[in-house]
């Protein structure tokens, strides 16, 4: 089957939607920072106390710090894997990539039928890994906070 497609036809990008990812990028980075702050802070304190005696609590908040990442990073695979299903599903509807509907902050070249179809089952591998490693990540981010 030969494939309709147009070699210089472009998804263009939205300048509202690039500004707002621009801004939500550096919002990341601040916060990202601050929390890179907090935790050397958190991380000289628990040093200090664990310096005079108590290894016990010491290891604990260790546990639980380890846990809340594992919850995070687990929470954040998940919502990327539902949203790269949803992509998947659409592009399968449409066999085209991107979709139409979807908001880019870049320009894309069109993929359709065949390559799009190609590309429908990379980003459904891709979200199965990524859901399988949010499990993972959930279930032993629950073990090592029920273990303290």
């Amino acid at each position: 089957m030969s494939e309709q497609r147009n070699n210089g036809e472009f998804h263009r990008a939205d300048p509202a939607y690039r500004r707002q990812m621009q801004v939500f990028l550096g919002v990341a980075v601040v916060v990202g920072v601050l929390a890179l702050a907090g935790l050397q802070v958190w991380l000289r304190q628990l040093d200090a106390s664990a310096a005079h005696g108590d290894p016990v609590s010491y290891e604990a908040s260790l546990h639980r710090l380890l846990a809340g990442l594992c919850l995070l990073l687990g929470a954040a695979a998940a919502g990327f894997a539902q949203w790269l299903y949803r992509m998947a599903k659409a592009s399968k509807a449409e066999r085209r990539w991107p979709p139409a509907s979807m908001r880019t902050s870049a320009d894309v070249r069109i993929r359709y039928l065949t390559s799009a179809d190609s590309l429908v089952t990379q980003l459904n591998a891709g979200a199965m890994a990524l859901a399988v490693l949010a499990a993972a990540l959930i279930g032993w981010g629950i073990w090592l906070f029920f273990s303290v």
